[in-house]
């Protein structure tokens, strides 16, 4: 019985060891290949990722060109400085972005001035998005550069786009321009058959993707370079733990097989000899111990892995490779085993250094990645992404390396063909199309990289070409561009080994001289680039005739500094403008002073705007029969804390350029209605007051809204345009805002028409109450007969129109009687009075209004006497 006992003891604790031998072959199957497998897994989705990663960057940086192409053009930052009041080319411009949604153009102050394809209904984002680090650009506190946002939407693989794009002149943000684009992503994100699905997430969801979707493993993601947005890939656990079970199964089916015999043999002779029962179990636990040796160092299971599996040993020598390795590089198991990489696998074009550190990590022991360029064994080339990790062995021939490389061949030639994309679409950024020359975003590069912050003194050229707009008008703009093209030629043949010509836009070019050129170089190159250009130009038989004018500034003698060189070449092209244009103009002291007073003046107009410094000055205007007061004119002075009082000539230009001009014309508004407000109610009725305006005033402020402020009870409020209105091609925005006004009451009158070359069309389109003939047309009225009848044919002209004449520049009484002679209905001019401030009014006003009838003679030797007193 203690012998079947002891039998029976014995043969339980054989078949538990029995089975503990097979579930430990089988968990180290487990954790020996799980490891290795789940790597290999996530190496291989983080590259797909990178792939998918890179083309998307792509689209994004299409999206970004077409962005900054619309924001450099002349439209958008000629309308968003307000050189340009009219919106329809800048509207033109942002209609260009091709599929773009919800195009907005936002001044300095986050407004939105001009806006396009509007969608805001199905719009992810807030308009203050579009505002973000504005701010931060305009303090200089960030860079000055586009800004991408992503938002999902209901389709899995559509994603919406927020683009801003600051603006900038001269190097100064003047505003953004922000458009949004759908983009349907399904050919990139679910590109390959068998590739996992990915995700496109905000990078707020990226950081608790793995939270929120715990159940689905752990995930991939990767950044979008300038963008705020992720791509993730799930990882496929239940995939793993699939392969897993199944590598369990095959190896408890080998361990079955493997240990039956041992333990069979075991059991036999233990049931035959029971007396050496712990000899028999030593015996077999050694056979035991055997074969999970050969089973760990085969590790068959490598040989279903997709990537290339090699084993090398403490020297680099290759002592296993899997079917992927063969397949990978052309060589049989039996030709690689033996070799080391170098010898088998690299060739002349295999980077040296990524090897050497190989070697390095090797040598210390340590898990290494690199990327390197591979030979098959038919020469061919491949690049591998490799990942090498040390082997924990106790065997005696030393520390061993398994090798894991995934084929990156086709991600490698999309990056090279990307890079390659990318640096054409960046040559042909800095290139102007039209010309060949390089474009202004090329001289701001090189003026910041190079001339402004380490160059020595140098000298530059602003160049503006003289009557091109009347090729343009005239003849075309295949023949404008005609010209461009020929100037182009001209100032690239022109110019020496060294200097730098530039197309800036428009007609508008610069030349950076090379390093050494003074004024007198640049003058006399401006010299022969003149007479080049001014010579005609036959475009399909017709003759081009253009000139130029040319602006110089150097930065050798120290007047400037090279930062300065554009706005001083600038300021010297204005000049020359000035000066009859075809010229050459060169920043000199004197200019230099004339500049720093403009600066100075503009400086003191900002202070003057804040401290109400301008005020209206009044100019009667008289019936021409009766010489009764029909009205005043409002005209704008400037009382100047230290130079006194001031007219518009010496402060009007400096104000236009600031775009201070309507801020001015409203401060005049405003005081001029509450000059009227006082006297009406003094009893001292002004009939009519007149402002005058420009077109930008008129379209952009509501006048009527200010005007309402005021009881000025029954004085018209009367609008004067400049007689270029009549010329100059206006939308039908501003007549309808002209017809606006015209029914709330508002008087549109024609300033100094004459000057110009007004037509009756203009004239009968715009339809005003009074049309004001130019003093220029008036004071030779009493000696030139042929101006008389000039006078004669527009005051005869503008009664068969049905419009009022008055006559401005009446300066002596044979003036008046001759205008009221010729039909002229108003008089305005110093024989009634000159411009006079409120007080003056006033007084002017109680001694008009005390007249009665039959004291027209009266009231007229009051005007004399006030006349003398001036």
């Amino acid at each position: 019985m203690q012998q079947i006992s002891f039998t029976g003891r014995f043969l339980k604790l054989t078949l538990i060891g029995y089975m503990f031998s097979i579930m430990s072959v089988a968990a180290a199957i487990w954790f020996a290949s799980a490891p290795a497998l789940h790597q290999m897994q996530q190496d291989a989705k983080r590259a797909h990722l990178e792939t998918k990663a890179s083309v998307i960057a792509s689209i994004l940086d299409n999206l970004l060109n077409d962005g900054e192409f619309i924001a450099r053009s002349t439209e958008i930052i000629s309308y968003l400085k307000g050189s340009d009041s009219r919106p329809g080319q800048a509207q033109s411009a942002l209609l260009r972005l091709p599929d773009a949604t919800n195009v907005r153009l936002i001044d300095t102050s986050g407004q939105v001035i001009l806006a396009a394809r509007q969608d805001g209904s199905s719009s992810p984002f807030l308009p203050v998005e579009a505002l973000e680090g504005m701010a931060a650009m305009l303090e200089g506190r960030a860079p000055a550069a586009p800004r991408i946002s992503y938002r999902p939407t209901g389709n899995t693989y559509e994603a919406q786009f927020l683009i801003t794009i600051p603006i900038l002149s001269h190097g100064l943000v003047e505003g953004l321009l922000a458009f949004e684009r759908r983009l349907d992503l399904t050919h990139v994100l679910r590109a390959g058959a068998d590739a996992p699905q990915t995700i496109i997430a905000t990078t707020f969801q990226n950081s608790f993707w793995e939270e929120w979707h715990g159940g689905a493993g752990p995930s991939v993601s990767t950044p979008m370079p300038g963008a705020d947005f992720h791509l993730i890939v799930d990882t496929d656990a239940q995939e793993i733990q699939t392969v897993g079970r199944t590598l369990v199964l095959t190896g408890i089916g080998v361990a079955l097989l493997a240990l039956i015999l041992p333990f069979s043999l075991m059991a036999a002779s233990g049931m035959r000899a029971i007396v050496r029962p712990h000899q028999e179990l030593e015996r077999s636990r050694r056979v035991l111990a055997i074969q999970q040796d050969e089973l760990a160092e085969l590790a068959q299971i490598a040989e279903l892995a997709r990537e290339s599996i090699s084993v090398t040993d403490s020297s680099e020598r290759i002592q296993w490779v899997n079917q992927a390795f063969t397949k990978l590089t052309g060589y049989s198991q039996e030709e690689a085993v033996g070799k080391t990489p170098k010898e088998l696998l690299h060739g002349p074009n295999t980077d040296p250094q990524t090897r050497q550190v190989i070697r390095r990590a090797l040598e210390a022991g340590r898990p290494v990645q690199a990327e390197i360029l591979n030979y098959r064994k038919d020469g061919t080339t491949y690049w591998i992404s490799l990942g090498i990790s040390p082997l924990d062995t106790s065997k005696k021939s030393g520390r061993r390396f398994a090798a894991i490389a995934t084929d990156i061949t086709s991600a490698k030639e999309a990056q090279a063909k990307l890079a390659e994309a990318k640096a054409a679409t960046e040559r042909q950024s800095l290139q102007d199309a039209l010309t060949g020359l390089p474009n202004r975003r090329f001289l701001d590069d090189i003026l910041e990289t190079e001339v402004t912050n380490a160059d020595p003194p140098r000298t530059l050229i602003r160049i503006d070409l003289d009557h091109f707009k009347n090729v343009n008008d005239t003849l075309g703009h295949s023949a404008g561009d005609y010209v461009l093209q020929q100037v182009g030629t001209i100032l690239r043949m022109g110019i020496r080994p060294g200097d730098v010509a530039v197309r800036v836009g428009g007609d508008e070019f610069v030349i950076l001289l090379a390093r050494g050129s003074a004024s007198s170089d640049a003058t006399q190159l401006s010299e022969r680039l003149l007479a080049r250009i001014r010579e005609e130009m036959n475009f399909e038989g017709k003759i081009c005739r253009v000139g130029a004018s040319f602006g110089v500034a150097s930065a050798i003698g120290g007047l400037i500094e090279n930062s300065d060189l554009l706005k001083s070449a600038d300021s010297a092209l204005y000049t020359a403008k000035e000066l009859g244009r075809n010229t050459t103009t060169v920043y000199t002291p004197q200019l230099h002073s004339i500049v720093n007073e403009k600066r100075l003046l503009s400086a003191e107009i900002e202070i003057g705007l804040k401290g109400r410094e301008f005020q209206p000055f009044f100019q009667p205007q008289f019936d021409a029969r009766t010489e009764e007061l029909v009205g005043i004119e409002a005209l704008a002075r400037w009382h100047h804390p230290t130079r006194g009082l001031l007219v518009p000539s010496q402060f009007l230009r400096v104000a236009n350029q600031l775009r201070l001009t309507p801020e001015i014309d409203r401060q005049i508004f405003r005081s001029g209605l509450e000059a009227v407000r006082k006297l009406n109610a003094e009893d001292l009725f002004i009939p009519k007051i007149a402002f005058n305006m420009d077109v930008h005033q008129i379209a952009n402020t509501r006048i009527e809204d200010i005007a309402e402020a005021y009881d000025i009870g029954d004085t018209r409020i009367a609008v004067e345009v400049l007689e270029s209105v009549l010329v100059e091609e206006q939308d039908g925005n501003f007549v309808d805002r002209i017809d606006s006004l015209r029914r709330q009451g508002f008087q549109i009158e024609v300033d100094d028409f004459g000057s110009g070359h007004a037509s009756v069309i203009g004239l009968k389109h715009l339809h005003p109450h009074v049309m004001k003939l130019d003093r220029m047309l008036v004071q030779p009225v009493d000696t030139d007969p042929t101006a008389r009848a000039l006078v004669r044919n527009m005051i005869e002209m503008g009664k068969a129109l049905g419009i009022s004449v008055t006559a401005e520049g009446v300066e002596t009484a044979e003036h008046a009687a001759i205008m009221a002679d010729l039909g002229c209905d108003t008089l305005q001019g110093f024989y009634f009075a000159r411009p006079m401030d409120f007080e003056e009014l006033r007084t002017f006003a109680q001694a008009a209004c005390g007249m009665r009838s039959g004291q027209v003679a009266s009231f007229t030797a009051h005007r004399e006497k006030r006349r003398e007193t001036r």
